[in-house]
């Protein structure tokens, strides 16, 4: 238990840093304080404690009043919440190391993915190469096996992506999949892609039909809260949360990554999944 609190207070500083990778990527450096978008004024150090200052900020700018993006708590506490359960899995200490790392990626490619419909080249081919060794470092079958594992996840989205010339699918989710593939193995790694399509299914019907309305009636009580209180209308670090609708793209990669931390934590602490038996 106390293992677990350990990493998992590592993984909320580390998800602070993932915070700053997604908001800068393409930027010259990651260096220099972090500070609001709407404002330009820096950031004090007890305002970057995770979690915990954008809770005591009610996810608003101390200076400006501008709303902070629920990214930040959210990409904190959840690479908290994933370093604490590799942490509390009885694994080697390579495998950890490299399962931490793994964990870092696909909590960024997420969260950038449902912020820019992209997956960055870079982050996905990382994660390839992690999960590889991954699989080199921990796999009982052979060589063949563990490297044919990548090829057999991603074929699926890759012909997706082809047939349809990209119009169904993201060549991005394909070389997310290879990944996966490797991270798993063949059975389970398909077995990943099989659950992120109905996954994706029953949450994209929730969100193209319904949330818009909602969204929409949020967002009018916040002007109209911040007009009776004279406060800013900015939003810090970007833009104002998306609504969808029924010709919006929405991202596969989440659903995918979702899907595969689920097949993944599930080997590791060994629970049965439905229809497979976890000794293939």
């Amino acid at each position: 238990m106390l293992t677990a609190l350990v990493f998992g207070l590592f993984g909320a500083l580390i998800g602070s840093f993932l915070n700053v990778v997604i908001i800068r990527r393409g930027a010259r450096s990651l260096a220099g304080r972090s500070g609001c978008l709407s404002c330009a004024a820096q950031l004090r150090w007890h305002d970057l404690v995770p979690v915990v200052s954008w809770l005591m900020l009610r996810g608003r700018c101390r200076s400006c009043g501008s709303r902070i993006s629920l990214q930040y708590p959210l990409v904190e506490a959840s690479t908290a919440v994933l370093f604490g359960l590799l942490g509390a899995a009885d694994l080697p200490p390579v495998y950890t190391a490299l399962s931490l790392s793994i964990a870092s990626i696909l909590v960024m490619v997420a969260a950038y993915d449902i912020r820019h419909t992209i997956i960055p080249d870079a982050w996905a081919y990382l994660f390839g190469a992690l999960a590889l060794l991954a699989a080199l470092a921990s796999s009982a079958h052979s060589l063949s096996y563990a490297l044919l594992a990548g090829p057999s996840a991603a074929l699926p989205l890759f012909v997706l992506w082809l047939v349809s010339r990209g119009r169904w699918m993201g060549l991005g989710d394909a070389k997310l999949a290879l990944g996966i593939g490797w991270l798993l193995g063949p059975v389970y790694g398909i077995y990943a892609v099989i659950f992120a399509f109905a996954l994706g299914a029953v949450i994209s019907v929730g969100i193209l039909l319904p949330l818009p309305t909602i969204v929409r009636a949020l967002h009018k009580a916040a002007r109209l809260r911040d007009r009776m209180l004279g406060r800013g209308q900015g939003i810090v670090h970007g833009r104002r949360p998306a609504s969808y609708t029924m010709k919006s793209e929405v991202p596969f990669g989440p659903f995918l990554i979702a899907s595969c931390l689920y097949v993944w934590f599930s080997m590791l602490y060994g629970i049965s999944l439905p229809l497979f038996n976890l000794n293939i």
